[in-house]
């Protein structure tokens, strides 16, 4: 979906810096209580390695792509070395709605705030969104690059697109497919997200000869 380069307020992120960091502490705080034997209620601790915040049920899509696509494990190693905090919501149920991404830097920190519409390819549309917090990560200028003929990166309404993101979301939809086969039942899945990708439901327009 078409990246946004509108910047996330400063208040939210302090927030997603101030939020990330607690979790991160209270994890540390678990670890060390259960290696003395100290902890007497189950306690559910997240297998992602990156700093991901989000509530129910988008946790749920979260652990999915986790264990169906090797493809996001590897986005979110990415995302951990480099330090970014990425905040998921649900967005627009709107069917006219998109993924949208805002991302800030703080303190040599990428923090993103990605919203994703609680309808259709909810996995492909969340490995879509994170590789444009990898390639902020990376030092991708997107402006400039959607200004230099065969960059993979264009103008895209009221952001950017990348091929690079594109990608990854045909890559994580074939992924899923081979893990659960092509029968109609886990293609119609919406949680799954394994619908055709194509560039009209990444309502972007054609890359640029």
């Amino acid at each position: 979906m078409p990246l946004r380069l509108k910047v996330p307020r400063a208040g939210f992120v302090g927030l997603a810096l101030a939020t990330a960091a607690v979790v991160s502490a209270s994890v540390a705080g678990v670890s060390a209580q259960s290696s003395r034997g100290t902890v007497d209620r189950p306690v559910r601790i997240s297998r992602w390695p990156c700093r991901v915040i989000a509530k129910l049920p988008l946790r749920k899509v979260m652990d999915k792509g986790w264990d169906r696509s090797e493809t996001i494990r590897r986005q979110c190693e990415e995302l951990a070395v480099a330090r970014a905090v990425v905040v998921l919501e649900w967005g627009s149920s709107d069917s006219q709605s998109h993924a949208k991404t805002g991302m800030a830097i703080q303190d040599d920190v990428v923090v993103a705030r990605v919203r994703i519409p609680p309808v259709g390819q909810t996995i492909v549309l969340l490995a879509h969104e994170l590789q444009h917090v990898v390639e902020k990560t990376r030092g991708l200028d997107f402006e400039a690059e959607a200004k230099r003929p065969g960059s993979g990166v264009w103008q895209a309404f009221d952001g950017f697109e990348t091929q690079g993101a594109i990608d990854i979301g045909r890559q994580v939809e074939a992924e899923c497919r081979q893990r659960h086969g092509s029968s109609s039942e886990h293609t119609r899945s919406p949680e799954i997200g394994l619908a055709p990708v194509t560039q009209r439901q990444y309502k972007g327009p054609t890359p640029p000869a």
